[in-house]
């Protein structure tokens, strides 16, 4: 399986949240493995994608954060990028939204 990195931009409060968190969940090396959990979760339980886009008006990105993406989160990912341009063609950085989307929704529910 081959993995894919990206980046995310975020606020500065975002990635230390985020950083806290997968230190708190999975220890120094386990960031990806958060992120991608967290994918998964927004996927199963927001499968409308309501919740991406949200605050995006007010978004300032202040950082980005790499992230390690497994073929089966990269996939997960696009697939929830679809489902979004479905709802919104014109949307942009879909990719980068879903993404904040998912680290909020986990952030909020642990």
């Amino acid at each position: 399986a081959r993995a894919v990195k990206t980046s995310v931009r975020m606020t500065k409060e975002m990635q230390m949240a985020l950083r806290h968190a997968a230190v708190s969940a999975y220890g120094a090396k386990g960031k990806s493995r958060w992120v991608r959990d967290a994918l998964e979760m927004l996927d199963s339980q927001d499968p409308a994608m309501t919740s991406v886009g949200f605050g995006e008006a007010h978004f300032l990105p202040e950082c980005a954060e790499q992230v390690l993406l497994s073929e089966e989160a990269a996939e997960r990912l696009e697939r929830m990028v679809a489902r979004v341009r479905r709802q919104d063609p014109l949307a942009e950085g879909v990719q980068s939204q879903v993404l904040r989307a998912a680290v909020r929704w986990r952030l909020q529910r642990t």
